[in-house]
């Protein structure tokens, strides 16, 4: 008897369960049939990593500096607490540049009250003079007022022109006056412009100087971030951009687990999936969970990599506060496909050849091996369609 394939070839990583209540069909004698009926499973094992369900990034601040060298960071898998030294950069740049502002301040406003001594000395001078204008001005001005019936036509004369002589000079000088005062505090305004502008970039540097040291913003357990394309965690010394994000404070008061699955397992998989979860560090203990999330793109882990992963979330019926931590290892169960009743053949008794698979002992005829059509399989069986074992 020939067997007949009815299905196709379904693959998977790290099949494992077996068959249970299978039971053995036409036995030969003195042997038991590799050919089976009874329940099947198929488990997909799933590796991954503990993580926080929320947690708080702490980025490199955004100042103007572009590229910012990190200076200190705080013990990763420490506990630090709201307010302690988290993260800091170095300011040595941002401190000199803070210096060179408090210097060029301080030799604006030199100038702002020189410049200003200058015009009050230039006003009180001019002051002087206007007085002194105004003084000949108004004498010529009564000079000038004697009726012309009194005087010679000379002397008239004389002294209407040195009244308006006067009277020019008066005018000049308040004129002059007027220029002075408007110049000098043109130039104040400038002055006092150009220092209120380094004031502004010295409050700007002095807030830059500060968001280089950040503190914990809550207690929290330190957790390196990785560095961009790659699988290398940031530490002392590095480089960052504005907004990167160095370290993570994860609550650990909720846990949930992030599986890396094969770009050609993923199709497997469906949100609502139980998952048997088993963390390398209690070997002993079990958990169970749920597939919550599965992204619609696979990402590759580095650059370098040749295989795409989808990065699937799975949520825990519970969390060992104070046990679990994140990052830690663990092996997830899932059962990706279930049948009651299936036509069965046991693997061992089954060879593959290279171009397809054969069994060995059929279960009766002439003992010829007969080629089967594996439709699905697990660790311990085939499953073959119902018209290929009838």
């Amino acid at each position: 008897m020939r067997i007949q394939a009815a299905g196709t070839l379904c693959l998977a990583a790290f099949l494992a369960a077996g068959c249970t209540a299978a039971h053995a069909v036409d036995a030969q004698p003195g042997g038991r049939s590799p050919l089976l009926r009874g329940p099947f499973e198929r488990e997909l094992l799933l590796t991954g990593e503990i993580e926080a369900v929320r947690s708080i990034a702490i980025k490199a601040p955004q100042t103007s500096i572009f590229q910012m060298r990190i200076q200190f960071m705080a013990d990763e898998g420490s506990i630090v607490k709201a307010g302690d030294p988290l993260l800091g950069f170095d300011n040595s740049s941002l401190a000199d540049k803070v210096r060179e502002l408090e210097t060029k301040i301080l030799d604006a406003e030199t100038q702002i009250v020189a410049r200003r001594s200058e015009l009050e000395s230039a006003l009180k001078d001019l002051e002087i003079e206007l007085a002194e204008k105004q003084y000949e001005h108004d004498r010529a001005k009564v000079e000038a007022s004697i009726d012309e019936d009194v005087l010679s036509r000379k002397d008239y004369n004389d002294r209407r022109l040195a009244f308006e002589k006067a009277k020019k000079e008066l005018d000049d000088t308040i004129e002059r006056v007027k220029k002075t005062k408007k110049s000098g505090q043109a130039d104040l305004d400038v002055l006092t412009i150009d220092r209120d502008k380094l004031r502004k970039d010295l409050l700007s540097a002095q807030k830059d100087l500060e968001l280089l040291s950040i503190e914990a913003p809550a207690e929290g357990l330190v957790v390196y971030d990785k560095r961009p394309q790659s699988t290398l965690r940031f530490q002392v010394g590095d480089s960052t951009w504005p907004g990167q994000a160095v370290i993570d404070l994860p609550d650990l008061s909720e846990m949930q687990v992030e599986f890396a699955v094969n770009e050609v397992d993923a199709p497997l998989l469906e949100p609502g999936m139980k998952v048997e979860i088993t963390l390398d560090a209690f070997p002993g203990r079990r958990l169970t969970g749920e597939i919550r999330r599965i992204p619609s793109m696979a990402v590759k882990p580095d650059a370098d990599s040749d295989i795409a992963i989808f990065r699937v979330q799975a949520s825990l019926d519970e969390t060992w506060v104070g046990e679990m931590k994140p990052g830690m290892s663990v092996l997830g169960r899932v059962v990706v496909e279930r049948r009651a009743d299936a036509a069965l053949v046991e693997r061992k008794a089954v060879r593959f050849d290279g171009t397809g698979y054969w069994l060995d002992a059929p279960a009766k005829g002439d003992g010829e091996p007969v080629r089967i059509e594996p439709i699905a399989r697990n660790a311990s069986y085939y499953v073959i369609s119902d018209e290929a074992y009838a």
